[in-house]
C-alpha cells in the first residue's frame, strides 16, 4: 500500500482507511491535497480545498470512487487558508447534511465567512474525535505556522500526522511521496509562507513529542509530498535548520532598517 503516483480520477489508498485525494495545480507548481478517511461506514474529510471548479470536481470526482459521499459525517479544516477550507460550502451538497465543521479555535472567526451551514465546533490542544468504530483523531495545535489558528491533526489508529502546511513543497509532477529533490522544495515553500522560527520551532517539537508518544508512521500534508516512516527524521533536521521570513530581512536591508534580533 505504497503507490508512487496519482491521476485525476482515482484516491489513492496511502494508510489503511486513508485516501489521498490530490489535485496537481501546474500554474502555481504545487499539489493542493485533501484527505478522506473512512472507519466503520463513516467518513471524515481533512482539508476539503479550493472551490474553483477544476479543483473541487476532481477532489468530489475522488471521493466518490471510494464511498458513497453521504456518509461523510466530520469536515476538519486545519487552518483558515481558502486553499483548504473554500470548499467546505460547495461539498455540503454531497454529504451527511447534519455533518460537523471542526476547526481550531483562532480560526473560528474567519473560517464563518466561508457561509458553511453549521457553526464550526471550535479545538483546542489536545482535544480528540471518535467515529465509525472508535477510530481517534487527536489535535495539536501549532500556533502562528503560519497562522494562529493552526493545528495538526494525528490519527491513532494508523499513527498519521496530517501536518497541514507544515512539511509542504512546491512540486511539479504527481508524485505522492518525497524524493530527493524534496528538501529544496520544502524549503523553498516553508521559506516564503512561515514568517517565525519560534513558531517553526514549536511545531516541529511538538511532532516530535507525538512521535515519542505514540509514534509517527507518515506525515501527509496539505501540499507536496508525504514523507514516510524512516525519512521523518531527516525532515525533522530540515526543518530545524530552515530559515524562514527571508522577505523580511531582504525589505529590511532596502530600507535600512535594524531589526532587534529575538531568540
Amino acid at each position: 500500500m505504497n503507490p508512487e503516483t496519482y491521476d485525476h480520477e482515482h484516491a489513492v489508498e496511502i494508510a489503511p482507511g486513508i485516501y489521498h485525494l490530490g489535485v496537481q495545480d501546474e500554474e502555481n507548481v504545487w499539489a493542493n491535497v485533501p484527505y478522506l478517511i473512512v472507519d466503520g461506514g463513516e467518513a471524515v474529510v481533512i482539508d476539503p480545498g479550493s472551490a474553483k471548479p477544476e479543483f473541487f470536481e476532481v477532489v468530489l470526482r475522488k471521493i466518490r470512487s471510494v464511498i458513497d459521499p453521504r456518509i461523510i459525517k466530520h469536515v476538519i479544516v486545519q487552518h483558515q487558508d481558502p486553499d483548504l477550507a473554500a470548499a467546505v460550502p460547495l461539498l455540503e451538497a454531497y454529504i451527511d447534511p447534519d455533518y460537523k465543521l471542526y476547526c481550531p479555535l483562532e480560526a473560528r472567526i474567519l473560517i464563518q465567512h466561508y457561509s458553511a451551514r453549521p457553526a464550526p465546533t471550535p479545538l483546542d490542544d489536545g482535544d480528540t474525535l471518535v467515529f465509525g468504530d472508535g477510530r481517534t483523531f487527536v489535535f495539536a495545535m501549532t500556533p502562528y505556522c503560519h497562522f494562529v489558528g493552526s493545528m495538526v491533526t494525528y490519527d491513532l489508529q494508523t499513527k498519521t500526522v496530517f501536518s497541514s502546511d507544515a512539511f509542504g513543497g512546491f512540486t511539479d509532477d504527481n508524485g505522492l511521496w518525497a524524493g530527493e529533490d524534496y528538501p529544496i522544495q520544502m524549503s523553498v515553500f516553508l521559506g516564503e509562507y512561515l514568517g517565525s522560527k519560534r513558531a517553526l520551532e514549536y511545531a516541529l517539537k511538538r511532532l516530535e513529542l507525538l512521535d515519542q508518544t505514540h509514534g509517527i508512521d507518515r506525515i501527509c500534508p496539505q501540499h507536496g509530498r508525504m514523507i514516510p516512516k524512516e525519512a521523518i527524521p531527516a525532515y525533522l533536521a530540515a526543518g530545524h535548520a530552515l530559515e524562514v521570513g527571508g522577505q523580511v530581512d531582504t525589505l529590511a536591508r532596502k530600507y535600512g532598517i535594524v531589526l532587534k534580533e529575538v531568540d
